[in-house]
């Protein structure tokens, strides 16, 4: 049996991570072992935006403490990873310097989609219990120390994510100043965290029966364990079988959630075997599930218990074929960016049509200018994005599309590969800029590949000019220097073949093949 090890390193709000794991096609993921360090470099974040030399002085030890580990294990595949604490620190490419220089290692900070989506890769590890809830109204909430993400999904579909800046470090940070003003800290909280939590499920959740909750943080390890040891009212730490809960109620996490709130943070520390700094996120992650849990008015709670290491080793094992994801989440990204035409209000039928062809001339060019499954699926997310500007304004149609999706939170997508989708639909006309316009923000191989699909996409549009999806059928074959296009329809389709001459020029440029829509008539 082969067998892979790899090591997944987190540089969190709160403290840096090692987990070391075991993968193979027969047994999957199995961790090792888990070292973690407080490194407080979300407490300067969120107060200052800065992270001081010490706290990186601190950091560096860390990480050069956990090569010695991975040397033990010879462990060759490894990643390193950062999230909110470093990403909005004003000095994080000095942070990143310093970490190389000292360590010779590189941290990606990834972008808020990039490690939600690692977070769900992870939670879809776990056997088949993932894929049973999300089959009716279940909401993904995941607590950061800097933010909260909720995810809504409904009959196995992603259909909404949206991130918060109300993270439990972030909220004790912000409120400490001011626990002794108050006789009620915990309405402090409340009225602090309400607002947004509230606009979400107005917004979101009118429309869905939240069902379920999937519980995901860094701080369900101390839950569970202060679920282990204490025994009040019906709540116990196994079921009824004997098995062990991974599930509560409303009503035992009232239960729960009271206990801790009575509790001060000195003695939770003593008893849950926590440093006091840990201690102190307790009551506001439990106060934000508490919120969420009255506002949805779900039946049960799961309590995850994954990470974002998880996620890492999840990725890691997908990539090298290891494991094969039981959930599809190019589905998901693509579910969301239909809600988000669906939102505004985007012509259904014409997106389809413009996705169906877009995607059918993509195909027949894929082996010989070697575009990727990547590449596709931005592709189909441009085309279903690529008119939801005309909802603002319909004379800057390209312009007010690229700001919407440049705005909106695709998880899944990189910053950079969303950047790519809005570059991608922000020239729907003849006009396409130079590589000197925007060499600031693509390299030239990106370049290159926001103007292939672009041609591509234009041309898909310009086959639904009128909006009356005229053909019934489309197929698309390569002749010698020719790309043919054919379109099965009885209707006439001057206006099509008109806007589809204007835009051949750049494709042909793009690609090296003349584009040409031939009709053919059906009975």
């Amino acid at each position: 049996m082969s067998l892979t090890l790899f090591a997944a390193i987190d540089v969190g709000s709160h403290e840096t991570a090692l987990r070391i794991y075991e993968i193979s096609k027969k047994n999957g993921v199995r961790e090792l072992e888990y070292l973690h360090h407080t490194a407080r470099l979300g407490y300067e974040t969120f107060s200052t935006r800065h992270i001081s030399y010490h706290t990186i002085d601190k950091l560096c030890n860390i990480l050069n403490g956990f090569q010695e580990k991975m040397k033990e294990y010879q462990i060759k595949d490894y990643s390193i990873i950062a999230t909110s604490a470093l990403r909005e620190a004003d000095n994080n490419l000095i942070v990143l310097d310093q970490v190389k220089n000292r360590t010779g290692l590189q941290i990606k900070i990834l972008s808020n989609s990039e490690q939600r989506y690692l977070c769900y890769k992870a939670i879809a590890l776990r056997p088949n219990a993932f894929h049973k809830l999300i089959q009716k109204g279940t909401l993904l909430v995941d607590v950061g120390g800097g933010s909260i993400q909720l995810s809504l999904f409904d009959k196995n579909k992603l259909i909404t994510t949206h991130n918060i800046r109300l993270g439990s470090l972030r909220i004790q940070e912000f409120l400490q100043t001011m626990q002794d003003e108050t006789t009620n800290y915990q309405n402090l909280v409340y009225e602090y965290i309400s607002n947004g939590l509230h606009t979400f499920s107005k917004l979101y959740l009118s429309e869905y029966k939240v069902k379920n909750i999937i519980a995901v943080g860094n701080q369900l390890h101390s839950f569970v364990k202060y679920l282990s040891i204490h025994h009040f009212g019906e709540l116990q730490p196994v079921d009824a079988k004997g098995s062990k809960k991974d599930s509560i109620s409303p009503a035992e996490y009232e239960q729960f959630y009271q206990s801790i709130f009575r509790q001060s943070t000195e003695d939770l520390a003593r008893e849950l075997g926590l440093g006091q700094d840990k201690a102190d996120l307790l009551l506001p992650t439990a106060m934000i599930y508490h919120y969420i849990f009255e506002e949805t008015g779900a039946e049960l709670m799961w309590l995850s218990g994954i990470t974002i290491c998880d996620g890492m080793a999840a990725d890691f094992a997908e990539r090298k074929e290891r494991i094969v994801p039981a959930h599809s989440f190019s589905e998901d990204i693509v579910s969301v960016a239909r809600k988000l035409a669906q939102r505004f209000r985007c012509d259904k039928e014409h997106i389809t049509q413009v996705e169906i062809a877009a995607l059918k001339i993509f195909d027949s060019l894929r082996k010989q200018y070697n575009l990727s499954k990547k590449d596709r699926l931005l592709l189909q997310i441009a085309a279903i994005l690529h008119n939801c500007g005309s909802f603002l304004n319909l004379n800057e149609v390209g312009e007010n599309s690229y700001k919407i999706v440049t705005s909106t939170e695709i998880i899944g997508l990189s910053h950079q590969e969303r950047m790519i989708v809005a570059s991608i639909v922000r020239y729907p006309g003849q006009f396409f800029p130079e590589y000197n316009e925007i060499k600031d923000e693509f390299s030239k191989d990106e370049y290159i590949k926001i103007a292939k699909l672009n041609a591509i996409l234009c041309l898909a549009d310009a086959m639904d000019r009128s909006h009356k999806q005229k053909f019934s059928k489309v197929t698309v074959r390569k002749q010698n220097y020719d790309l043919i296009i054919t379109g099965y329809s009885l209707y006439d389709i001057t206006l099509e073949q008109g806007m589809f001459r204007q835009h051949s020029p750049f494709f042909e440029e793009a690609f090296g093949i003349l584009p040409v829509l031939k009709q053919k008539k059906t009975i």
